[in-house]
């Protein structure tokens, strides 16, 4: 088998592993993103369930919903997903390990409040 110069530049290189251990990061943190959206949801749905959020939903007389700080925990979880792909590569873990952390406060906090 001979080599063939045109050929050989088509072939793919493969990608290193440290580059595909960020695009699963970035990957990762695109997916909980995503998610979250229909945690919440769920987690709304929960809790209205119970019989204090039922009552609270047809009676009233709810502790109100903590709105600015559930808005803070929504930004520092865009800007955190933003760091995930945008930063360089050693800074990355930490900041979805800061953004999966603060997107299960966000749901805490709606499971906290009917």
């Amino acid at each position: 088998m001979s080599w063939n110069p045109q050929t050989a530049l088509l072939a793919p290189t493969p990608e290193p592993p440290a580059e595909a251990a960020a695009r699963r990061v970035r990957r990762n943190a695109g997916i909980a993103a995503l998610l979250l959206l229909p945690a919440l949801v769920a987690a709304k749905v929960l809790v209205l369930s119970t019989e204090a959020g039922g009552r609270c939903l047809m009676q009233g007389g709810c502790r109100p919903f903590p709105g600015e700080v559930f808005l803070a925990l929504l930004a520092a979880v865009v800007a955190s997903c933003v760091v995930v792909q945008s930063a360089p590569r050693r800074f990355q873990k930490r900041a979805l390990t800061a953004q999966l952390a603060l997107e299960a406060l966000a749901v805490l906090t709606v499971l906290a409040y009917p």
